[in-house]
């Protein structure tokens, strides 16, 4: 019987990693724009203000090397493989952002050890609230958050959801002051 591939998350940094975190934010948010594009019919240029690349470029420093947080590359097998992180949004307050696997990747455990890596950071740099947003044809991804302890809330300050977007977007929220009994 064939061993399952050993999962490993590495802190990203910007000046060593900065090739893979381009290709990886640019597949997702391709991948992202795609499905908004078949399933809502909003356009690239609707939902960011600008073109793809543009927005990649503009947003990759302050979503993978977030202040307060932690940004994750994710190998599986010595594969990349994926990404993920957290920042703080206040002293309390933190958002999940960039959860992706590469579609041959999923569905191997991946996401959810990186996603209980995250929560245990949040914890560790003492946040009581995690929230994060989804659209809404990432069901796959809000089974996994669901199982990890998130529920359905409102919308939250700082979401990078542009706001036309909002109704219909999943958000979701995650209590860390209570036990940790999820997962």
């Amino acid at each position: 019987m064939a061993q399952p591939a050993l999962i490993s998350l590495r802190s990203a940094e910007l000046a060593r990693d900065r090739a893979a975190l381009l290709q990886l934010n640019t597949e997702y948010m391709s991948w992202v724009m795609g499905q908004l594009q078949q399933h809502l019919g909003v356009s690239t240029e609707q939902a960011l203000g600008m073109p793809l690349a543009d927005y990649v470029a503009k947003h990759l420093d302050e979503i993978c090397q977030p202040p307060g947080g932690r940004f994750y590359l994710a190998y599986l097998g010595g594969e990349l493989a994926g990404m993920g992180g957290l920042r703080a949004l206040t002293p309390g307050l933190g958002d999940l952002k960039r959860i992706y696997l590469c579609p041959a990747r999923r569905g191997q455990g991946l996401g959810e050890a990186l996603v209980k890596q995250l929560i245990g950071d949040a914890r560790s740099l003492g946040l009581k609230q995690l929230c994060l947003d989804s659209a809404p044809f990432m069901t796959a991804a809000h089974r996994l958050y669901r199982a990890q302890g998130f529920r359905d809330a409102r919308p939250y300050p700082g979401a990078e959801v542009p706001e036309h977007l909002h109704p219909g977007w999943c958000f979701m929220t995650l209590d860390l002051s209570g036990p940790q009994d999820a997962g």
